[in-house]
């Protein structure tokens, strides 16, 4: 009995130790310690990132406002909030001014070096100047695009459930076509859920406003007049079939330019094969002279 006292007081320090001292003084492998410097790392450059983005948004508050005009302010803000960003109109102007002051700075180099190259690269300040607003644009066009794109399915899903009944919840119809909307069409339906919530047709009001195309405009007012009570399933057909023969054009509009781009690949082809077959004989001319001299 005194044995098997002392074994398990034995095992009970053992356990003991590598519970609380093992861990303690147990080397660190390898793959541990590349994970905590790539921990730290990070940890790093998070901190770095968040102070240099509170330094950039306190100065452009502080200093750029005054280079934005209240019209520019509205306009910037307004890109903001379509892309749903996080920064403020005076941070696109701190952006215009540094990426103009650095294309200022590559002129100035290049006019030293060489004058032609230096009033050619003057195009650069404009490029500079126009690029932050120009980038919200591009985004806001593209994400236009898709939306306007992936449009006439959903509204054909809208048509055929109110034309088989008028009391339906038009969240449940959001929620059905989201598996199949694309990117862009699924944030904002997205948002437009979030805004049901606040009713319907301040989400359709909200939806008009952020996305301030025809058809869309043209659908949410339909859709605030059926929320009055009235009946404009006639209206809706109509819209439908303009809906319809705007994906057709669509369609269309891709069609042509694929044969575009397929035109111009060709042609390049073509232009390439008659460049090799001109250097081939060419070379061949060249030796057939070598040969006669």
């Amino acid at each position: 009995m005194i044995m098997i006292a002392k074994l398990g007081a034995l095992l009970s320090i053992i356990y003991l130790v590598k519970v609380f001292l093992y861990p303690v003084i147990r080397p660190i492998n390898k793959k541990q310690k590349k994970r905590a410097r790539r921990y730290m790392k990070e940890r790093k450059n998070a901190a770095f990132h968040r102070k240099w983005t509170q330094w950039k948004v306190n100065f452009a508050r502080n200093y750029v406002k005054y280079y934005l005009s209240s019209a520019e302010r509205l306009r910037f803000q307004k890109m903001i909030d379509r892309l749903d960003l996080s920064v403020t109109p005076e941070e696109v102007r701190l952006n215009q001014l540094f990426y103009t002051m650095v294309t200022i700075l590559v002129t100035l180099f290049m006019f030293s070096a060489n004058r032609l190259l230096g009033c050619v690269s003057g195009i650069l300040i404009i490029i500079g100047w126009l690029y932050p607003v120009t980038t919200m644009e591009e985004k806001i066009e593209k994400r236009n695009k898709g939306i306007a794109l992936d449009f006439p399915s959903f509204y054909s899903m809208v048509y055929y459930q109110y034309a088989k009944s008028v009391n339906i919840y038009f969240a449940d119809v959001i929620k059905d076509y989201l598996p199949n909307a694309n990117a862009d069409m699924s944030e904002e339906l997205g948002v437009m859920l979030d805004n049901i919530e606040y009713g319907e047709e301040h989400a359709l009001k909200q939806f008009k406003k952020r996305v301030p195309l025809h058809y869309i405009i043209r659908f949410c007012d339909i859709m605030e007049t059926r929320l009055k009570g009235y009946d404009n399933v006639s209206q809706m057909a109509y819209l439908k079939n303009e809906v319809d023969q705007f994906r057709i054009n669509a369609l269309e509009d891709d069609l042509k330019r694929r044969e575009r781009s397929n035109a111009r690949v060709q042609f390049v082809l073509i232009a390439v094969l008659v460049v090799y077959i001109a250097i081939y004989y060419l070379f061949t001319i060249m030796e057939s002279l070598k040969m006669f001299q």
